[in-house]
């Protein structure tokens, strides 16, 4: 792996609407991923550091994925490797009566 490729992928942001959406979230990588929190503007940071060979990064996504479904978040927008996607939540099963 390059330098210029560890630079890319070993960091995730992850934008977030609210402060409390924040500190739950943060709340819930830190056990595993080291990062940071800001507020840029209007919109809320969360970063997560990666392990140098990036082997974790499905790990954290669905983690992220997970609280997404579980805080009633639509969807919310991340950045890997310079590029932006959105993350929306899973549908949630409809079971029938």
């Amino acid at each position: 792996m390059t330098h210029e490729n560890h630079e890319l992928s070993c960091e995730v942001l992850f934008e977030i609407p609210t402060c409390t959406n924040v500190e739950i979230l943060s709340a819930r990588l830190r056990p595993r991923w080291a990062g940071w929190t800001r507020l840029e503007g209007d919109v809320w940071l969360v970063a997560a550091e990666l392990a140098d060979d990036g082997t974790d990064v499905v790990a954290l996504l669905r983690e992220v994925e997970a609280y997404v479904a579980e805080s009633g978040l639509q969807a919310i927008r991340y950045r890997v490797d310079g590029r932006f996607h959105i993350m929306e939540a899973p549908p949630a099963l409809e079971h029938a009566a």
